[in-house]
């Protein structure tokens, strides 16, 4: 569970950036295409890449509890999330990253996440990277 604890650091660290940034955000920044938008700052670059990063480790030790441990870590961590809807957005984007340890996942560890998953994301307010990410449990 040694990626879960990554994982978290990374969301912790992900959280103060976007918190500085809402700190040093200027009334009408990114308004009409002006300013600088939060949402454009490179540490939602680097959540991608941090999170890409861990899941291709997980999945190239290919152990089942760990890659189940964190591909549900990854999955809750939007709903779990208290900050800007920029930022949300992007926890969602990086739900693509668990494609790579659905496959590792026990069929009865898919099944159950799948049931939590649809419940959570309605077909209504599905994004396509989280129908690609309910395929995939199914």
């Amino acid at each position: 569970m040694e990626r879960v604890a990554g994982l978290q650091a990374i969301l912790r660290e992900y959280d103060q950036a976007v918190q500085e940034l809402q700190k040093k955000r200027r009334m009408f920044d990114g308004l009409l295409g002006m300013g600088n938008h939060p949402g454009n700052d490179a540490c939602h670059e680097l959540l991608d890449r941090r999170i890409e990063a861990l899941c291709r480790e997980a999945a190239e030790a290919g152990a089942p509890e760990e890659a189940a441990a964190l591909a549900e870590a990854i999955l809750r961590a939007e709903g779990n999330w208290q900050g800007p809807e920029y930022a949300r957005l992007m926890l969602v984007a990086v739900q693509r990253h668990t494609l790579s340890l659905i496959p590792l996942l026990p069929p009865d560890e898919k099944k159950r996440l799948a049931a939590w998953y649809e419940k959570q994301y309605p077909r209504r307010k599905r994004l396509p990277v989280q129908g690609q990410v309910l395929k995939a449990l199914q």
